[in-house]
């Protein structure tokens, strides 16, 4: 008994077909080539599973009685590991249809009785079709603009670099002492437990904190420090404030907004 089919690709859309009847894969499998669509068709459950698990497939169309397992156990394997696999449930027995509850749990996206005609079938088939390609075209975008949000956020973190060397080259004693105070709020969130975006916010804060510096005169910022006045102390201090004024309407910012909001 054959218990694989393939047909070479048409339309781009990768079907897969799991029906442990092989007269019913033979029959659309003539209806799918009809349309142009890539498909294949197994007979056993627990290899369709793997052949998700190893293959790209935009499409299934599954039955639901089957051996050795059914349909919706085929689906609740598969979803552990495939979340954007689009769905199609057949069944020839309507009394032994999964509840609506299943349907809804393991994101079935459509279901529907087998019939000679498969109108129906087409029907759900182009449907899914279409939304298949508008979360592709989603997808595409969303690469796109994190791209693009990419590079803005490099070439902002560029000109901040090019202050924070400025900054540095005016102040030979603290050369060095933004990468340390970034090494360390690392190392400290670390321990906290922090996660990735937040580890990356202390990071670039770190290595950004002194950049307000800038706006300080050199008679100020290059004073021995055995002669700070109070006046002296109050100028260097206030490149806190101007440090948060260069980077306020920065990614950082908000990440650091949202973080301790979140908190």
């Amino acid at each position: 008994m054959r218990k694989n089919i393939q047909t070479k690709v048409s339309n781009g859309i990768k079907v897969l077909i799991v029906d442990d009847e092989i007269g019913i894969i033979d029959s659309l499998s003539i209806f799918l080539k009809k349309f142009g669509y890539d498909f294949t068709g197994v007979t056993n459950p627990l290899e369709a599973i793997e052949k998700v698990r190893n293959e790209k497939f935009d499409l299934m169309i599954l039955d639901f009685i089957m051996t050795p397992i059914h349909g919706d156990k085929v689906v609740e394997e598969i979803r552990k590991f495939n979340k954007e696999l689009y769905i199609l449930l057949l069944t020839g027995h309507k009394d032994l249809a999964p509840p609506l509850e299943t349907i809804r749990r393991l994101d079935i996206q459509g279901y529907c009785e087998k019939s000679d005609k498969f109108d129906q079938l087409l029907l759900l088939i182009e449907s899914g079709v279409k939304a298949i390609n508008q979360m592709n075209t989603i997808k595409e975008i969303n690469e796109e603009l994190k791209e693009a949000n990419a590079k803005l956020e490099q070439a902002y973190l560029d000109s901040i670099e090019t202050l924070r060397f400025t900054v540095e080259a005016k102040d030979p004693y603290t050369r060095g002492h933004s990468d340390r105070v970034s090494e360390y709020s690392v190392l400290i969130g670390k321990y906290l437990g922090l996660n990735e975006q937040e580890l990356h916010t202390l990071k670039v804060g770190g290595l950004f904190h002194d950049i307000g510096k800038i706006g300080i005169p050199d008679s100020i910022l290059l004073k021995p420090r055995k002669t700070h006045t109070r006046r002296i102390f109050r100028n260097k201090k206030s490149s806190s404030n101007r440090s948060t004024y260069i980077i306020k309407c920065s990614n950082i910012q908000r990440d650091y907004t949202s973080s301790k909001t979140s908190s």
